[in-house]
């Protein structure tokens, strides 16, 4: 394995130096460091740096910025819309589009394994945002979420999760969930800084291709786990009152409804493919996804991704 090289700012451009390998069931990352100043400049754009096998191109709010591998200087801050379309292959491969965030001063650094369909492919998004702790701090986000994360061969918990107090170099980071193919990543952290990784599992083909989650190392507690609450259904075979939304098939068979509109907020039930709920309420997260209120049972509420779901007005 590679180690993870710094970037740096100097004199207008910056240079960065990242490699990474792609295993039978898991993708080594090699990431990442701040964007430096040098000599009393301030700049305040930021980086993208998109990694694919095989080659694709590269769409940021729709505008063509290159193919894998590409580095785009001087992004200006904000969230964009960044599209990966797969290039050259004999089979076709499933396009991937998804809410980015730019930061000044920083590279963001997506590396994306494309595959015939969407729930195949896997896709890492790493960066860095400063903080105010002298050491260093991992947050990790899947999808789906529940993932088992381990640090350094030592099991911290379950995804979504931010490991605090983690001492600034390398790491080793490892994600396991049932029916996905296991993850490894090479990180490097750096002190100040909070490194943060959106990581999709691809879906296993087979049962026996899913690695299993990873056991805690001697003298660790065991995380411990979400109550996996039971599938609701719907309560009527008829359509709800519009506007209402049909949940749309998952590779987990299931859609999980949140107590906020976000990914990370507490799992209230889980909702099967097809089922119907009307729609007591909307909004957009920060990534901009749409959430919508649902009563998935007669008295309790919840929010699911518009990602998942067909809206009928």
């Amino acid at each position: 394995m590679s180690s993870v090289a710094s970037l740096c700012y100097d004199c207008g451009y910056m240079k960065r130096k990242i490699g990474f390998f792609i295993g039978v069931v898991a993708v080594i990352l090699l990431v990442l460091g701040v964007v430096k100043l040098v000599g009393g400049a301030k700049p305040k754009d930021g980086a993208l740096t998109v990694q694919s096998n095989p080659p694709a191109s590269v769409f940021l709010d729709n505008k063509h910025i290159g193919r894998t591998p590409v580095t785009k200087y001087a992004v200006a801050p904000g969230d964009y819309t960044i599209r990966i379309v797969p290039e050259g292959t004999v089979a076709p491969l499933a396009s991937w589009q998804e809410s980015v965030k730019i930061a000044s001063d920083i590279l963001t650094y997506v590396n994306i394994v494309p595959a015939e369909s969407e729930f195949a492919t896997a896709v890492e998004t790493i960066w860095l945002e400063k903080i105010s702790s002298k050491n260093s701090e991992v947050n990790v986000v899947t999808n789906p979420d529940g993932a088992t994360i381990s640090l350094d061969g030592t099991t911290k918990g379950i995804t979504p999760i931010s490991i605090p107090n983690v001492s600034a170099g390398d790491h080793s980071l490892a994600l396991a969930s049932p029916g996905f193919l296991a993850r490894s990543l090479k990180i490097k952290t750096t002190a100040g800084y909070k490194l943060s990784a959106v990581v999709k599992l691809a879906l296993s083909g087979s049962p026996q291709e899913a690695s299993p989650s990873p056991t805690p190392a001697a003298g660790t507690p065991a995380p411990t786990g979400k109550t996996t609450p039971t599938p609701t259904k719907a309560t009527s075979s008829t359509d709800p009152i519009k506007p209402f939304v049909t949940i749309k098939d998952t590779p987990t068979g299931f859609l999980r409804v949140r107590m906020e509109p976000t990914t990370s907020a507490t799992e209230a039930a889980q909702v099967k493919p097809s089922e119907k709920f009307s729609i007591l309420d909307s909004k957009q997260d920060a990534k901009g996804t749409t959430w919508y209120q649902i009563a998935y049972d007669s008295t309790n509420k919840g929010w699911v991704s518009g990602q998942y779901v067909t809206k009928t007005e």
